[in-house]
């Protein structure tokens, strides 16, 4: 188990950079595998392939040398997962059905949680060839097929609300009713389909504004989200109006109904319903 005090939890940034490296070398290996079709449905409903299980593999591995006695609770192994007040969670495919569906964008998600909260994350995403990054701060860097940086990180930040309304990130393959209806209120003046985590990264470097997901998501869909978009001046709340917590065991590591926005002010009138136009 890590100890509150270890060094390492200082660094937020290089948190961010060590978990970066070991997204881009498990979202090559997704890369690499992208004709698997060997398909199974897990006990939820939920579809798993090869492809997961060697990412999911590549990137423990590259964890335990990164960032070694982390324990690690992925989507793959949640099942006996027991995680401590310090954990990393881990989806080494996040977007299994657009991935199966020949879309670019699934991704490799990894988080640092430390009492219950994200205090680092990275995002791969490697058929768009982009990563997405943080801790203190917030940076995106484009990397290639084999999981080497293409050019140097850049901030990452979120963009001032155009005039003509939020442009509303949809999910491609979980749309809900609920969240649906929530985006109509908002103005917004288009809504672009796109799956995974790959969302928070792009309101997160000011390419959109919005996500609502009223629908069920687990806590590695969202957490590398939840740092770096926080990171970049974003922020994601539940329908509550709290932030997420993550760890939460005794609900089988399910969140709640959350909106992810360029800002607080966006998310809490799209939690209202009130579309301010």
């Amino acid at each position: 188990m890590i100890g509150r005090d270890d060094p390492r939890l200082q660094d937020r940034d290089g948190l961010g950079r060590k978990l970066a490296e070991a997204a881009r070398l498990s979202a090559a290996v997704l890369l690499a595998k992208r004709a698997a079709r060997d398909v199974k449905l897990k006990a939820d409903g939920s579809p798993v392939c090869s492809a997961d299980l060697a990412a999911d593999h590549v990137a423990k591995d590259a964890l335990a040398r990164l960032l070694p006695g982390f324990p690690v609770v992925s989507e793959e192994t949640a099942g006996s997962a027991v995680p401590g007040a310090i954990f990393i969670l881990l989806d080494p495919l996040d977007g299994t059905r657009e991935f199966l569906a020949g879309g670019d964008s699934y991704c490799v998600a990894i988080a640092v949680v430390r009492e219950g909260r994200p205090i680092a994350g990275a995002i791969a995403a490697p058929e768009m060839g982009r990563l997405w990054f943080a801790g203190e701060h917030a940076y995106v860097q484009d990397f290639a097929p084999d999981g080497a940086v293409l050019n140097a990180e850049r901030p990452a930040a979120v963009r001032d609300l155009p005039g003509e309304g939020p442009v509303v990130l949809v999910s491609r393959f979980h749309g809900d009713g609920r969240s649906d209806d929530i985006a109509k209120t908002m103005c917004c003046s288009k809504g672009i389909p796109v799956s995974s985590a790959v969302k928070f990264g792009m309101i997160a470097s000011g390419e959109a504004d919005l996500h609502v997901r009223c629908g069920q998501t687990m806590e590695w869909d969202i957490a590398a989200g939840d740092a770096i978009l926080s990171a970049a001046g974003g922020i994601v709340l539940t329908l509550d109006g709290t932030r997420p917590r993550y760890g939460v065991a005794e609900r089988q590591f399910r969140n709640p109904p959350f909106v992810a926005a360029s800002s607080e002010a966006l998310a809490r009138r799209a939690i209202a319903g009130d579309p301010g136009c």
